[in-house]
């Protein structure tokens, strides 16, 4: 099971993030689209909970009861998905936009980001080329990129990834590589500067300076 503190960025990762409604499920898989959709709302409801909860005023070791409860619930949920997006994957390929529409292509990613390591190593490789054909969003490839590096304790890319440290018990972005040139990666796959995406986590960031 992971720690309380890497679930919760599982959850503010994506939860921060705007994606517009999906307007392009016209011509597209319609049966298999409203399984993503169903999927995709099954991968957000307790990590929502749990988000609701983080907010409570409650006594630390409740939350955190609460919080472990709901978090054993939504590890099953994430098992499950994953098994039948494999399925999906094996008989179709990577469900992209033209085959399930906007959303649904998003959902392959939520669930494959919060799969276990193997699963987003596997699959990095179909998104990306997903990417190049206009089937996925660019930021779905970097998220799930930082990810993974974040995962395997090397510096992140894109500056997506936060983590709470155990000794400040605060949060804190990952370390990041060529921090220098990180929003320019950011703006290349439509990510906002990371001082503003910072912000809304309540960290302050300061840009490093360019020698």
């Amino acid at each position: 099971m992971q720690s309380i503190g890497l679930q919760l960025i599982l959850v503010l990762s994506f939860s921060t993030l705007a994606y517009a409604q999906d307007k392009s499920a016209v011509r597209v898989n319609q049966s298999l689209r409203r399984e993503l959709l169903k999927m995709q709302e099954d991968d957000q409801k307790y990590r929502n909970e749990v988000e609701e909860i983080e907010k409570m005023a409650l006594a630390a070791d409740e939350k955190q009861k609460k919080v472990s409860a709901l978090w054993e619930k939504q590890e099953k949920v994430d098992r499950r998905n994953i098994k039948r997006l494999v399925q999906i994957i094996n008989k179709y390929g990577w469900p992209g936009r033209s085959m399930v529409g906007k959303e649904g292509s998003l959902t392959a990613f939520l669930v494959i980001q919060h799969a276990d390591l193997e699963y987003q190593k596997k699959y990095f490789p179909l998104l990306k080329e997903a990417v190049k054909r206009g089937e996925a969003d660019p930021q779905d490839a970097a998220l799930l990129e930082d990810r993974i590096l974040m995962r395997e304790g090397k510096k992140q890319i894109y500056g997506s990834q936060l983590h709470y440290n155990e000794v400040t018990k605060e949060l804190e972005l990952w370390p990041i590589e060529d921090e220098d040139e990180v929003d320019a990666r950011r703006a290349r796959v439509g990510l906002e500067p990371l001082a503003k995406y910072a912000k809304r986590f309540g960290l302050e960031y300061k840009p490093a300076q360019k020698k």
